[in-house]
């Protein structure tokens, strides 16, 4: 309901009250601790970003290893982005740590995996992946 208000208020804010401040979007923004630890996570999964495009050789970018190191990359960028959002959950203090834990075991796995072609970890990333969900279902409770 709160949104469905902002979203009028904000449409009609330019013909109704031209002098005013126009609302602010209802979300609350992470600030302190949890905007260092999304820097951080950011940086890293633009870094592997970039190997993945400039530190593969042609021939490998079809491959498995590849792909897995993308994968690895895509997570880590969209949950380094969430924890930005976590202020809006009940619990963000779980839910930070549900999403750095299950960003480091799921990325941290795919990016082992395949740099080293070491496959002994790779059971690791679903219970990242695992814990990733969860964090996300913390929003709903």
């Amino acid at each position: 309901m709160d949104s469905i208000k902002w979203i009028c208020s904000y449409l009609t804010w330019p013909l109704t009250q031209m002098t005013e401040k126009a609302p602010g979007i209802p979300i609350r923004i992470s600030s302190g601790a949890n905007a260092k630890l999304a820097g951080i996570l950011g940086a890293t999964a633009v870094a592997a970003l970039a190997y993945s495009a400039h530190g593969f050789q042609d021939s490998e970018r079809s491959g498995d290893r590849f792909k897995t190191f993308k994968n690895g990359a895509d997570i880590n960028i969209l949950h380094s982005l969430a924890l930005l959002g976590v202020q809006s959950s009940r619990f963000p203090k779980l839910t930070t740590a549900l999403f750095l834990v299950g960003t480091v075991l799921f990325s941290g796995t795919c990016y082992y995996t395949a740099l080293t072609n070491d496959r002994r970890l790779v059971r690791i990333a679903p219970i990242g992946g695992t814990t990733l969900i969860i964090a996300w279902l913390t929003f709903v409770l």
